[in-house]
């Protein structure tokens, strides 16, 4: 397979993909290697293909919500608590698209998460814990922003009432 047809087969299996596929998958089903897959997820990202990495791999942002409204909410509190803010916001029904955090010299950091079930969040807790690695809002003493899609308003204002009463709001 050439260059371009492996290129343009890597997003139509993203388009037509309902969660995120990993390097390794995307490899494996077009029988190259996973550093090729790297390689051509740069380039596409270069001709302006909005792919986006996640945890559990690459998904293809179609710019759109499907119905879902995206708000933004800022949240403050330690390490420790990153599990239950996400299965607190998981279980309204939302889904955790990012962390953004402001540093000093860097400006605006952020890391796509794409976290929508407590499966998720096992998930992204287990990769956090499984290396000496701080999250981002290690580097602003806990204060982060969380990008979130909701159903509804009411949804949203499930979400904030929650998290105010656990203390997680900044």
């Amino acid at each position: 397979m050439k260059a371009l047809d492996r290129r343009e087969k890597i997003i139509d299996i993203l388009r037509n993909s309902d969660q995120a596929k990993s390097g390794t998958n995307l490899a494996n089903e077009l029988n190259v290697s996973r550093q090729l897959i790297v390689g051509d997820i740069a380039l596409l990202r270069a001709s302006g293909k909005d792919i986006i990495s996640t945890p559990k791999g690459y998904i293809l942002n179609n710019n759109s919500e499907d119905g879902y409204i995206v708000k933004t909410i800022a949240c403050k509190h330690s390490k420790d608590l990153i599990e239950d803010e996400l299965n607190l916001i998981v279980d309204e029904g939302s889904t955790i698209v990012n962390v953004i955090v402001e540093h000093s010299v860097y400006g605006q950091l952020t890391g796509d998460l794409h976290i929508s079930s407590r499966r998720d969040v096992k998930d992204f807790m287990k990769k956090l814990n499984l290396v000496d690695i701080n999250p981002l809002a290690e580097l602003t003493d806990g204060v982060h922003l969380h990008t979130i899609k909701v159903k509804s308003e009411e949804a949203f204002e499930e979400v904030i009432k929650i998290l105010k009463e656990k203390g997680y709001l900044y």
